[in-house]
């Protein structure tokens, strides 16, 4: 498969403190010499990518990690300023930050904007001090209300909050609190995320302890739909599992994601899905740092994922359920050459009646669909 645009995954796996929930591939640092010297790193490997993919169009960026907030302005300039000279980055590209409250200053948000970065993704979780606590962030809820307005001061049209819950200790009320609160304030984008207990976690440790008490599956799950219906009250469009958007306004980094286009991911394990391949960049500091030296893309060769059509179509439905609108039948069609239920079973429409519909062209989930959205999309997988 081949398309004329990509986005562009940047990670920067550096945090000031790993909260107590999280797994992802990142490692406590807030000294400035290592984020600059992976900041380099990073330019680096653009100019080796760009060798290899010169002609793609760049519609969107996404700085992620991590705690992509820590660089200092000078880094993140020389980042977007490497992109620009060896991508054809579009005129009207979403250009997205990963912030968090504790570690955004007037000064880096002035940067980001004069750099062309023109969305903030802000990690508020809750505006509720003790649920903060248990997440183990470094920010309480009125650090989180003054980032947001300095943001706003400073010019950002464009703003993401990520609010999580089913956290132990958090009420129905709590949960609603946070997210009338976020409306009150009125980003153009809100992303809600059940809390996942991962091993090897302080928060997993605690609750195998017996310390706090998991949350119950019908209270994770009310929490989801009495958000939704806060949300949709207020003029946010539910338009994937976990994102809601004022109109006009949906993500489009993660949109490719979930419809089935192409992206590279540059940095420390970002993964990649370009001209039918999918892989994985190594995950070691040091392995990461010899590649860039030696001028070699820092692929972990057993990362590399050459699916079959079959695996494709299936990823092709799994991705694309996420959506609200669901998948189109017509694009499954000019993408692979075989229509969807000639592939797959039928049935998985009538076991799955009011959750799964199949209107015309569309094929999508209902709200209650999404639910069970991982039973249903392992039909197609």
């Amino acid at each position: 498969m081949r398309t004329s645009s990509l986005g562009l995954y940047l990670h920067i796996p550096f945090c000031e403190r790993k909260c107590s929930y999280c797994d992802f591939l990142s490692f406590q640092c807030a000294q400035q010499k290592p984020l600059s010297e992976y900041a380099v790193a990073l330019c680096e490997e653009i100019r080796i990518l760009s060798e290899a993919w010169p002609y793609r169009l760049v519609e969107t960026v996404f700085i992620g990690g991590g705690t992509p907030s820590l660089l200092s302005s000078d880094d993140i300039k020389r980042i977007m300023d490497c992109i620009r000279e060896n991508f054809n980055l579009a005129s009207d590209a979403e250009i997205t930050i990963e912030g968090n409250p504790n570690s955004v200053t007037d000064e880096k948000l002035n940067a980001y904007l004069e750099a062309g970065i023109n969305r903030l993704s802000m990690g508020i979780q809750s505006f509720d001090n003790s649920v903060l606590n248990v997440l183990g962030r470094l920010h309480d809820k009125n650090q989180a209300t003054s980032a947001y307005q300095k943001a706003r001061r400073a010019g950002f049209k464009n703003i993401n909050m990520d609010l999580m819950f089913a956290i132990p200790g958090q009420s129905l009320k709590k949960w609603l609190d946070t997210v009338k609160a976020a409306v009150f304030l009125r980003p153009e984008h809100i992303s809600l995320y059940s809390l996942t207990l991962e091993e090897d976690t302080v928060l997993y440790d605690r609750i195998k302890r017996g310390d706090l008490i998991e949350t119950p599956e019908i209270l994770d799950r009310e929490m989801y739909h009495e958000a939704l219906k806060v949300l949709s009250q207020a003029g946010y469009s539910h338009y994937e599992i976990s994102n809601c958007a004022l109109p006009f306004r949906e993500g489009r980094h993660n949109m490719k994601y979930w419809s089935y286009q192409e992206y590279l991911g540059i940095g420390l394990g970002a993964s990649s899905f370009i001209d039918g391949v999918r892989y994985k960049n190594v995950e070691g500091m040091l392995d990461y740092l010899r590649c860039i030296k030696a001028r070699k893309a820092p692929i972990d060769a057993g990362s590399v994922e050459n699916y079959t059509e079959r695996d494709e179509m299936g990823i092709f439905v799994f991705t694309g359920l996420r959506k609200q609108s669901g998948i189109s039948l017509d694009k499954f069609r000019k993408t692979f050459g075989k229509d969807l239920f000639d592939v797959f079973d039928d049935t998985v429409l009538k076991k799955n009646k009011g959750l799964i519909v199949l209107d015309g062209d569309r094929l999508y989930l209902t709200e209650y669909g999404m639910d069970v959205s991982n039973r249903i999309m392992a039909e197609f997988v």
